[in-house]
């Protein structure tokens, strides 16, 4: 898209909820350099309410159920000064024929000062059913609109809690990252530039692949989604504090989200807390703390909504806070908030 083209039409478009408007229409490409003055501008306006803004990197909707303004209703009373929400396909429209959601537009349309234009989750069926064709469809999106960011891939996904109190186990997925998948994904992410976020269970026998996609190359922007979170204990030995801090000191890009549940948190189906990063109710087990106050830049807010818990963005993101509250020292905070997050997109450190 012209860039002037674009200044023009959110200087002349109605406002909605008081946010500044882009055109929607797919093909439209997403310009960085006229998205990043309105972004800062959103932070400093959160921040000159007394709240450290949170820029949210991973949250994705069923884009049928999603009411938009009142999503944006919830990111103001929160403090969410930014979301990367990104669009699982649902199965109907896949079975449909459809293959992609112009979600970020409509999004864009709506409030440009408040969302990061996210590619198409990597979920079911889209991304299970026919991966390729998954892949295809977003690169030639993300090369053509302009995707600063690509959406959350299931490599490694059990059912949620959720799921398995419904009775629904169809999620269990398992596509190996050193696959022909995870080769495509990682050579796209390092030809590019652009970060892609990473579903991928902490598991003894899966960790030695991702090492191994992660020294192939090693200019890939990964953001590995929920920092210790484990599901089934027996079934990892090596990862904890200092395995991710060697992770971090070999592989400069990576990254890792900060979505997961609270101390209560149980999976069903091990009986297990599976937020290991929580001492209790309040407190964040010290090790983990201190690994991100060493490295914050490293470390990403996240809220992940997801379809079935869209209704619940309130609840989640007063939850992060109680996270972010649970940090030893503000810097930290506002680093992990949204400075880091900023770093990624635009390489420069700066917070808000």
């Amino acid at each position: 898209m012209n860039r002037r083209r674009f200044l023009a039409n959110v200087a002349s478009s109605a406002f909605v909820l008081g946010c500044p408007t882009f055109p929607g229409r797919a093909g439209e490409r997403f310009d960085l350099a006229v998205l990043k003055p309105l972004w800062a501008k959103r932070l400093e306006k959160v921040a000159s309410g007394g709240q450290i803004p949170i820029i949210d990197i991973e949250s994705s909707c069923n884009p049928n159920k999603l009411d938009i303004d009142e999503f944006i209703k919830t990111m103001d009373r929160q403090g969410i000064a930014l979301s990367a929400l990104s669009a699982d396909l649902p199965k109907g429209d896949w079975e449909k024929g459809k293959r992609w959601s112009n979600l970020s537009h409509k999004l864009m349309e709506k409030a440009a000062d408040r969302f990061i234009p996210t590619s198409n989750g990597g979920v079911d069926p889209a991304w299970t059913k026919d991966p390729d064709g998954f892949l295809d469809n977003t690169f030639q999106h993300a090369q053509e609109d302009g995707y600063p960011l690509l959406g959350e891939f299931e490599f490694r996904h059990y059912p949620s809690p959720r799921q398995v109190k419904r009775g629904e186990f169809d999620r269990d997925v398992a596509i190996p990252i050193d696959g022909p998948q995870g080769e495509r994904l990682f050579r796209f992410g390092s030809e590019t530039g652009l970060p892609f976020q990473i579903h991928y269970e902490v598991e003894e026998a899966l960790l030695a692949p991702l090492e191994t996609m992660l020294s192939k190359y090693p200019k890939a922007k990964a953001i590995w989604c929920h920092l210790a979170q484990i599901r089934y204990g027996e079934r990892v030995r090596s990862y904890n504090p200092g395995y991710v801090a060697g992770l971090l000191e070999r592989f400069p890009n990576l990254y890792f989200d900060l979505a997961f549940g609270t101390y209560d948190s149980f999976y069903g189906p091990s009986a297990q807390r599976h937020a290991r990063i929580w001492k209790d109710s309040e407190r964040l087990e010290p090790a983990w703390a201190d690994l991100i106050v060493r490295n914050p830049w490293r470390f990403l807010s996240a809220i992940d909504l997801g379809g079935d818990r869209i209704d619940s963005f309130e609840e989640w993101a007063q939850k992060h806070r109680e996270f972010l509250n649970a940090l030893p020292d503000a810097e930290t905070r506002r680093i992990v908030a949204n400075g880091s997050a900023w770093n990624l997109l635009f390489q420069e450190k700066r917070v808000f």
